[in-house]
């Protein structure tokens, strides 16, 4: 009896994986094939975003148009008019990434409109702006403590993928990778400036979580009472000159290399979540792990697969 169970177990998985039905369960299997069909559509469409850096480069510079086409600004409807207070990035054709403490501030309503296709704030030719739809908190995320500071952005009216506006991969190594990281915003990029009207990108190191957890030590228990958890988190950014925190939501990136073994998207490796004041050097920034929320990711973002 239990050889005929087994048999017929066997004929029906070989059946489904005749069919093309059997799924591949594995962590990032969803995340790993989206960003199979981003690229294609991204070489088809003659939209790869260009890697401008030159070598050896970690201060701040402005950014090339079309060059980080995934970026997003977070908005806030005030008296004064909507302030771009958080960056996000973008995973779906509805779906931003940003993280949780953006979405409930304390002093201003939760926002209500994102803004894509923006490299300097002064030239809107490029912008899709969308009414945000929904906002999904990632359900471990408990003020004030700084663990699972992730959220989705749903929009109502999908973003159209051109040169200036596209998705970004996600990384679904749990461990650091072994290149310089790219991190992009509208924050300051040393004490002496004001937050710049033009997205600005910088290169980091990425930093272990053991050095990372020395220079976090003293923070409060109440909201790191962990430290630095390595899965949870990725410090990045340590022995950059001048460094700052950028504004809260920005992807640290890496470009991912595709079989063909060129660079044509990027990896979002981590989701800026706090740092240090400008002007302190040697101290990195803390991102959200975005590897650790695959499965979460997935679940909401692409349910149908």
């Amino acid at each position: 009896m239990k050889t005929a169970n087994f048999l017929i177990c066997l004929l029906w998985v070989c059946l489904n994986i005749t069919k093309g039905n059997f799924q591949d369960s594995s962590q990032g299997a969803i995340a790993n094939e989206m960003c199979k069909i981003y690229t294609e559509n991204a070489k088809k469409n003659n939209s790869c975003p260009i890697p401008l850096f030159t070598p050896l480069i970690s201060r701040g510079l402005f950014a090339e148009r079309a060059e980080f086409p995934h970026m997003v600004q977070v908005g806030y409807k005030g008296e004064n008019g909507t302030e771009w207070l958080v960056s996000g990035f973008i995973i779906s054709k509805n779906y931003v990434i940003t993280v949780a403490h953006g979405t409930r501030p304390r002093d201003r309503n939760a926002p209500e409109i994102v803004r894509a296709g923006v490299t300097d704030k002064a030239d809107l030719s490029t912008a899709q702006i969308r009414t945000i739809e929904s906002i999904i908190v990632h359900p471990e995320y408990k003020p004030p403590i700084k663990y699972n500071d992730i959220a989705l952005i749903k929009v109502k009216e999908d973003f159209i993928f051109n040169k200036f506006v596209s998705p970004i991969c996600l990384h679904t190594n749990e461990e650091n990778p072994d290149v310089k990281g790219i991190h992009s915003g509208w924050g300051p990029t040393n004490y002496l400036e004001d937050r710049p009207t033009h997205m600005v990108k910088i290169l980091v190191n990425f930093d272990s979580n053991e050095s990372c957890n020395k220079i976090y030590s003293r923070q409060s228990t109440s909201s790191l009472p962990q430290g630095i958890i390595k899965d949870r988190l990725v410090c990045a950014g340590g022995n950059t000159i001048d460094g700052c925190q950028s504004e809260s939501g920005g992807p640290l990136q890496i470009f991912r290399r595709d079989e063909s073994g060129t660079n044509c998207m990027y990896d979002a490796v981590g989701i800026s979540s706090f740092g240090v004041p400008c002007g302190i050097s040697q101290k990195p920034s803390v991102f959200t792990r975005v590897s650790h929320y695959i499965p979460w990711i997935e679940k909401n973002v692409w349910p149908q697969k």
